[in-house]
């Protein structure tokens, strides 16, 4: 204990005083400055979390929207495959519709023949004749 009383005099006491005064002096001008250095981080922290979670957001509200749209092209696919299978089907019924009109045609002009050959010269000419020629126009058509 002797050594340290000795160690410590008035002179030392003084420098360390010094140094503590410097010290405070020193905290109390940087402080402001090194409050804004840390809060200035913070705050920039919170602004980039802020806007990590806006971006999150917005991808999420994104890919609901994608969703929402893949939803409906596979809807707007799945008519299109009903209207193109309908469309087909019409495409049948037309295809036999004109075979049959064209079979009903054929057997009233073999009608009006068989009529003409009996002896009926009118109205049977120019029915065939018509006949005849609406079935060549058709034929040409095709």
């Amino acid at each position: 204990m002797d050594k340290i009383a000795e160690l410590v005099t008035g002179e030392a006491v003084l420098q360390w005083l010094v140094i503590f005064i410097l010290l405070a002096y020193f905290v109390y001008k940087e402080y402001p400055e090194f409050k804004r250095r840390v809060t200035g981080g913070t705050k920039r922290e919170l602004e980039g979390e802020s806007r990590e979670k806006e971006m999150e957001t917005r991808i999420r509200k994104l890919e609901e929207r994608l969703d929402s749209i893949e939803k409906k092209l596979l809807n707007d696919y799945h008519s299109l495959e009903i209207l193109t299978r309908s469309e087909q089907e019409d495409k049948k019924l037309l295809s036999a519709s004109l075979e049959e009109r064209e079979i009903i045609m054929r057997a009233l002009l073999a009608l009006i023949d068989g009529v003409h050959e009996l002896g009926a010269n009118g109205p049977t000419t120019a029915a065939h004749d018509e006949i005849t020629a609406y079935l060549t126009k058709q034929a040409h058509r095709v």
